[in-house]
């Protein structure tokens, strides 16, 4: 009996473990999902207030870009659009998707990863020859 015991215990033990990983990494696959509020810019002097709201239902990334905090620098206010062929990889946390901001006809493109509640990276203007970066993070529940 306690040979048994010696050799099913662990077993068990091991087992609840594997389960408990594989869990753990499918509740990781969808950290991309909530709201994520930043700031994007050309340069550390130039940055304008955003939120973004994300949902990854686990094979399709949907969301809307929407302004960011009104007692935010550079806040201006502005009706939400979609992001468009939006791509996420779980496994390695790279996010790509593009946008058009209609009322001035920009078209960003945008390339970042996650890690953990940062969500950082770089946006192009193609058709301006403007670039530069983002940095978001991650609203948490008030």
């Amino acid at each position: 009996m306690k040979r048994l015991l010696s050799v099913t215990l662990p077993l068990l033990l091991s087992a609840a473990i594997a389960c408990a990983r594989v869990q753990g990494a499918q509740e990781g696959s969808n950290s991309i999902s909530g709201t994520w509020i930043g700031d994007f810019g050309p340069a550390f002097y130039d940055r304008n207030t955003i939120s973004l709201e994300l949902k990854w239902d686990g094979k399709k990334l949907t969301g809307t870009v929407k302004p960011g905090d009104p007692g935010g620098r550079m806040y201006r206010n502005f009706q939400g659009f979609a992001i468009e062929n939006a791509s996420f990889d779980p496994a390695t946390g790279v996010v790509k998707f593009e946008a058009m901001y209609q009322p001035r006809g920009r078209r960003y493109i945008i390339e970042g990863k996650v890690n953990k509640n940062t969500f950082s990276g770089t946006w192009t203007r193609p058709d301006e020859n403007t670039d530069g970066d983002f940095k978001l993070t991650r609203k948490t529940s008030d």
